[in-house]
């Protein structure tokens, strides 16, 4: 029965380890009020610093979105007008046409007036040697 008398509780309480206790669970819970208060705090500048990146983001977004719309809309017109150019058959009809031509060796109406004009000129010498070969 020794040992049943050792295991009850003291009657009384010390006030002094009371004191020492509480103050020790005082810091504590204050050392816990300045990490939770550090927290928020971290957790409010990041929340903030993710909310303008959230923003930029989105105008990036926004941004690209309207370079997308200008993109499409000059391929669409660029696609126009490839659709107004000639085909592969027009153009190797035309090459056809103007290998056959030959615009190279057209004569200009200048080079055309002067052929004429020395063809005449040689026309009328010829028939004036005939003329005073007759006559002679």
């Amino acid at each position: 029965m020794a040992k049943n008398e050792d295991l009850k509780p003291e009657v009384g309480f010390d006030q002094a380890k009371m004191y020492v206790w509480l103050k020790g669970l005082e810091g504590k819970v204050n050392n816990l009020n300045r990490e939770i208060n550090v927290l928020k705090n971290d957790l409010s500048r990041k929340n903030s610093q993710l909310k303008q990146e959230m923003k930029t983001f989105s105008e990036d977004a926004l941004e690209l979105k309207r370079e997308q719309t200008q993109a499409l809309q000059k391929i669409d017109l660029i696609i126009g007008e490839l659709k107004r150019t000639a085909g592969v058959e027009e153009v190797a009809t035309i090459k056809k046409y103007i290998d056959f031509w030959n615009p190279l060796n057209f004569v200009t109406q200048r080079d055309l007036e002067r052929m004429v004009d020395r063809k005449v000129q040689s026309l009328q010498m010829n028939k004036e040697s005939e003329n005073n070969a007759r006559h002679k």
